[in-house]
């Protein structure tokens, strides 16, 4: 009986060493799965973004239009968001891989 119990505790304990450590495991996928969410959303922010918004087209004495400067800071900034996006990503990912 006191073999028994004493698996039985050796087992729990093993139980919860492994849960122990797949937790920081979990949370490292959590975190990468969510960074790619939040780069695919950048992204497409971004390349909904290229088209030019009301107010962000001047016209040109050759009867054309070319964009202001405002359109051109919308896009650096867009393409920032995107480039941080991916730098977090890539983070989470080699979080994740360094603890597999």
């Amino acid at each position: 009986m006191k073999r028994l119990l004493l698996l039985i505790s050796f087992l729990a304990a093993g139980a919860v060493a492994a849960q122990e450590r797949g937790s920081p495991l979990d949370q490292a996928y959590e975190e990468a799965r969510a960074a790619y969410n939040d780069l695919k959303a950048a992204e497409a922010r971004r390349d909904q973004g290229v088209d030019s918004q009301p107010g962000e087209r001047i016209g040109s004495a050759a009867g054309g239009s070319r964009p202001t400067e405002s359109y051109f800071a919308r896009q650096a900034l867009l393409e920032q968001e995107a480039e941080l996006a991916r730098r977090r990503y890539e983070a989470a990912m080699k979080r994740w891989n360094d603890l597999k």
